[in-house]
């Protein structure tokens, strides 16, 4: 285990807290005594979390006699069982999930620096192996790090270029005990057959597989991260939006990565969420030729594009509404609709209209499907929902455009947008006139 003590002897400080994850299993049994190691000569301060998934009928009694072995080194054990799972059944995604969620509540309750896991070399082959298998990214292809964050958790694998050979024959070499989870030996999850089948394989073909492997993961991480870094000096964030012409000057796989880097920094760890589906999405959205588009993306969000932006946000639900028109009238956007004396413009955002022609009183309303207008010097009558579509709207500025219409219901000015033939003109008898002044600021 020469490169995990090497590893641990240059990384841990004296006084450093640290958490480890451990199952009983072969892995984190090697890995506890390593730390222990380190303990003495260092005075750490070492914390050991279990998680009983409640999936085998041995687990509860495995809990207890790890508890008191690791009590016996004077060594404080946190453990938790999961009671539940969201369908009824295990899950890795949940099982995991909920291990994380608790290992991340024992790091911040006793302040620690660290938290140890014991993922070893040929967890790190079997990870790049699923993920070439499932698809990801090129960092995703990389697999495991021997030190990486989660969520402001510092994660640490020292085992990370240590085969599991090599963890057997410390165990055996020290008399350690540890568990043996039946459920590694079901052909039901793709890691296990992987192990099972390619793993030997691999071993028959190439001894130093493991650090051929560990090299290949260092690569493509050093590749990303120059991406990245490369990415980052063009300034192409901006308010958490991305500027849309600097976008576009990348390569189709540059764009990706920017996408992807772009989408974790808005979804954190819920990540996962984001799949090849609403990459593809965005791209489409982004390339196609409209200069407005929009769709709805996981967790209440909207994906937005315009000639300037490209951006995610919270989907605000704009609520209809149904103001009486007076005087002036400010709306729910910060818009305004005054009554004036006089005519000043010939505009979308004047209308001019005869008392004795329409139903008193007006009122400014929300876009509701089925309305139409006969639009003025045009002949019939034209769905609003076609205007604000002509209008090149997204779907949020449609909820807002506010619509005039009269007590009878006949819509007589998309404001800021088409007018109806009820509008006169400057020589003709008018007694009512609004004008509209669209509140100006950031264009969506």
């Amino acid at each position: 285990m020469k490169k995990a003590r090497d590893f641990l002897n240059e990384f841990l400080k004296e006084k450093d807290i640290c958490v480890l994850a451990l199952s009983g299993g072969p892995d984190s049994m090697c890995l506890f005594h390593l730390l222990l190691e380190q303990k003495k000569k260092k005075d750490i301060s070492l914390i050991c979390v279990h998680v009983d998934h409640n999936v085998r009928p041995s687990s509860k009694d495995e809990q207890e006699y790890l508890k008191k072995y690791v009590e016996s080194y004077q060594v404080p054990i946190e453990c938790f069982q999961i009671e539940s799972y969201r369908k009824g059944k295990f899950t890795e995604a949940e099982g995991r999930e909920k291990r994380y969620q608790f290992l991340k509540s024992v790091v911040q309750k006793y302040h620690a620096n660290y938290l140890f896991t014991a993922h070893h070399a040929d967890d790190l082959v079997e990870t790049i192996l699923m993920r070439m298998i499932r698809g990801s990214t090129l960092k995703g292809y990389a697999g495991l790090r021997q030190v990486s964050t989660w969520d402001d958790v510092t994660i640490v694998r020292p085992m990370l270029r240590n085969t599991k050979l090599e963890i057997k024959e410390y165990l055996a070499k020290n008399n350690i005990f540890s568990f043996q989870d039946e459920t590694n030996e079901l052909d039901s999850y793709m890691r296990n057959r992987i192990r099972k089948n390619i793993i030997p394989f691999l071993q028959k073909e190439e001894k130093n597989y493991p650090e051929k492997i560990w090299k290949f993961s260092e690569t493509l991480y050093e590749s990303n991260e120059a991406l990245e870094n490369l990415i980052a000096k063009e300034e192409i964030y901006e308010q958490n939006k991305i500027k849309k012409e600097e976008f576009l000057k990348y390569s189709p796989y540059l764009q990706e990565l920017i996408l992807r880097d772009y989408f974790h920094k808005i979804y954190g760890e819920n990540l996962k969420l984001i799949t090849d589906k609403h990459i593809f999405l965005a791209k489409e959205i982004i390339h196609n030729a409209k200069e407005k588009d929009e769709r709805n993306f996981p967790q209440k969000k909207i994906f937005y594009k315009n000639k300037k932006w490209i951006w995610l946000q919270d989907k605000k639900e704009s609520k209809p509404f149904s103001y009486e028109l007076e005087d002036n009238l400010v709306l729910p956007d910060g818009g305004i609709i005054k009554k004036i004396k006089n005519y000043e413009q010939k505009s979308n955002y004047e209308i001019h209209l005869n008392s004795k022609q329409v139903t008193l009183p007006l009122k400014i309303v929300s876009f509701t499907p089925g309305m139409k207008m006969t639009i003025k010097n045009l002949s019939g009558t034209k769905k609003v929902s076609d205007i604000l579509i002509n209008a090149h709207l997204s779907k949020e500025e449609k909820r807002k455009t506010p619509i005039l219409i009269d007590d009878s219901g006949c819509v007589l000015w998309v404001l800021g947008i088409k007018k109806s033939k009820y509008d006169l003109e400057k020589e003709e008898n008018y007694d009512i006139i609004y004008k509209y002044i669209k509140k100006e600021g950031k264009e969506l």
